[in-house]
Parts: C-alpha cells; structure tokens; sequence
C-alpha cells in the first residue's frame, strides 16, 4: 500500500486509553506495511493535560521523530476536557474551523481520508460539504453517538435529538467506506444508509511487541485499570471492590477520569485495595498480566452494554479473564470461547461469586487464562488485523462485500 493517508483523530499518542492507543498502533502499521500515513490531531490532554507537562509519557521514540513533519498538532485556545458545556462546544466549533481550514489547503495531498469517531465534529467537517472527489473518505466509529451521549445520566439532549439523529444519518451516508471497532454497530448503520457503503470490522486489539508475560502475584488479585466516566458505573465498582475487600481478596485500580476521585475517596481505608496512579501502556498491560482477573463494570444503559471496552481487549491480551457486567456481542464472545465471565447487569453479588470461586478453582482460572491467550492470537493481533484493513482500503466496493468479516 503507497497511497497517502490522512489521519484525523482526536485521541493520539501519548495519551492513554484505548482510542489513542487505537490510533497510534494503526498509524505504525501503516507505515510500516508501505503507506505514507500523515496523523492530524491536537495536544495530548487525556486523562488531563497536567501528565503531558513532562515528557514521561513520550516513550515511543519512533514517532517523537515525526513530530511536526507526519503528526500534526492542531493548536487549540482551548481544553477538550473542560468540564463546563459551553466551553466545551466552543472549542469543538474551533476545531471543526481549523480542520475545515486544513483540508482545503490540503485537499488534493492525499488519497485516502480517515477519520475517527468520536469526536463528531472532526467527521462533521471531513465529511460534511466535501468538495475534492479524489480522495476515499473512510469513516471510522468508535461510539454510536448521539445515543452513548443520549445514554449519559447527567446530560439532557433529548431537545435535540431529532436534528443530532439526522446528523448522524448524513454523516453515515457522506463515507465512501466505513469502519466499527464493534460488531453491535453494523446492523445501526445498515439501517441508516441509503447506498450500500461497504462496512469493515476492525477490533481494538494488542500489538506482538505488547505480548507480555509476567508471574502471577503471589496472592490472588483483581485488577481495574482506566477510565471511571459517567460511562462506567461507579458505584457498582466501589460496592464490588469493598466486598473484595471484606473477602481479603487484593485489589488493584489504576484509575482516572471524572468519577475516579469519587472511587479513591470510598475505598481509600481498605486494607485490600491498592490505589496506583496512570502509567503508560506497556507498564499497565504488564500489571493487568500480573493480576489473576480483571474488573470492567459500565452503566446499565443497552448504549453501553453493547461496547467492547479496550479494558476487556487488553485483560484478554494479556491472558488475564476479565468479569463484567456487560451485554451484547462482548458478552456472547466471553460466554462462547470461556475467556472469563460476562452476564447482562450482573449483581454485585454473582460478580464477586463469580471472582470468589475463580480463586477456589486454580484449573478453571487457568483454562479462561489459556482461552484467553488462543482468543487473542487468533483475533486480536494488530498486525495481522491490519493487513485486512489495508485489503478493504485498497479494494473496490464490489471486492469490499467479500472481504467484510
């Protein structure tokens, strides 16, 4: 693959979390199948701006070389994670603004356009009045929105739904081609397209370079790493994890976002549990791969239960049995291969049955361990994953039906 890819996505490295991870594995597969990719995004600010201060987290010296000449950083007046609403928009429009500015100055540098959703407003204005005909312009989702926002108990957008709704729609139908990170979106997309844009299934996964093999602790432990948002359910998570704790079994949460301090503050006299600050992605797989199982707990809302959260696909990378509460296909590919334990809104209580009997069951807990492991090596690898990719971008849309998986 040769053609010029243009990038754009909110999330990069180096910051944490599945989506900039997401991104950056896919921009270095790129480059070194043959693409010249080029990556348009902003300054890293997630989980907070105060991390990147430093440059503790710019540990991959491949891409600190690209730097302004193949990762474009796009200067923002304002945060991406301002709590307050207005501000917030405001810094979206400035952003829709400075990528519509970009692409035309741009628009005839590459063939390829791929953009990742969310953020809305970067699909918006790649997609929305495009004007050069030349380049392939691939849509990328990550979230089902308006519905994930829809679904968030602290934000009202009912009153606008029905124009976000038709949003939604024309963006859908704006992308030559399209990619899901999750197999529950295709039939919601489907159902709102009115050509048959080819859709292409690409799973967060984990790269060879990531495999890491690391001595269980000693005692047995359970671990949650990353985000606690309006997403997850923390309150859930701290019930489970003080249960834990009255069970003497040690727990492990390496956590941030807006909840996180709210989870710190209820489980912060627990003898069993240990608070870690955020690490870099190899440190965190390496402390996933250490703990006997892990912990995803979300929100009831059937938005969330039918994600496929980057904990669970970094838990199963590491061959470490994830428990969740979660629905839809996550939960029907951990019943199927036996990877851990996944039921639609378990109780707090079947959730640390579940884990109590795990630790009374070394061979069922180390058959979900080398399930796990075989799961991983035939689905989850990026370099072979993105081989497929690059087949789907190259191909036309006649060959594109064969190819979807």
């Amino acid at each position: 693959m040769t053609k010029k890819l243009l990038m754009i996505s909110q999330n990069f490295y180096p910051e944490l979390g599945s989506a900039a991870n997401r991104m950056k594995m896919m921009f270095k597969a790129f480059k070194l199948k043959g693409s010249d990719p080029t990556m348009l995004t902003t300054e890293p600010t997630y989980p907070n701006q105060n991390l990147f201060d430093d440059d503790t987290y710019f540990t991959d010296h491949s891409l600190n070389e690209l730097e302004k000449s193949k990762i474009i950083r796009m200067k923002m007046h304002g945060n991406k994670q301002n709590s307050n609403f207005v501000m917030r928009l405001v810094y979206y429009m400035e952003q829709y603004i400075r990528l519509k500015v970009f692409l035309k100055m741009h628009k005839e540098d590459y063939d390829i356009v791929y953009v990742s959703s969310p953020n809305i407003f970067l699909a918006w204005a790649t997609l929305f009045f495009k004007q050069a005909k030349r380049p392939t312009y691939v849509l990328e989702i990550r979230d089902l929105w308006p519905d994930s926002v829809n679904g968030l108990k602290h934000i009202n957008i009912s009153l606008f739904m029905p124009l976000l709704k038709y949003l939604e729609k024309k963006m859908y139908n704006s992308a030559d081609k399209i990619v899901i990170n999750n197999e529950a979106f295709r039939a919601h997309i489907q159902n709102r397209l009115e050509n048959k844009t080819p859709i292409f299934y690409l799973p967060n996964g984990i790269s060879k370079s990531e495999l890491v093999i690391e001595e269980k602790c000693d005692d047995f432990s359970v671990i949650y790493t990353g985000n606690i948002g309006y997403a997850q359910d923390v309150d859930k998570l701290i019930s489970i994890c003080k249960a834990l704790n009255d069970k003497k079994i040690y727990v492990t949460a390496i956590v941030y976002g807006v909840q996180a301090a709210k989870f710190r503050q209820a489980v912060k006299d627990c003898a069993y549990i240990q608070i870690r600050k955020p690490m870099d992605r190899i440190d965190c797989l390496t402390e996933i791969a250490k703990h006997h199982v892990s912990l995803s707990i979300l929100e009831s809302s059937d938005v969330f239960m039918n994600v496929m959260p980057g904990k669970i696909i970094d838990s199963i990378g590491v061959g470490t049995p994830p428990i969740s509460n979660i629905s839809g296909p996550t939960e029907a590919i951990i019943q199927k291969y036996d990877l851990g334990f996944a039921r639609k809104q378990a109780s707090i209580t079947t959730i640390v049955n579940e884990i109590e009997t795990l630790k009374n069951d070394k061979q069922s807990l180390l058959n979900k361990e080398n399930n796990a492991k075989k799961y991983r090596d035939e689905h989850l690898i990026w370099e072979d994953n993105i081989e497929k990719l690059i087949t789907f971008l190259r191909k036309g849309d006649e060959d594109d039906k064969n190819i979807q998986n």
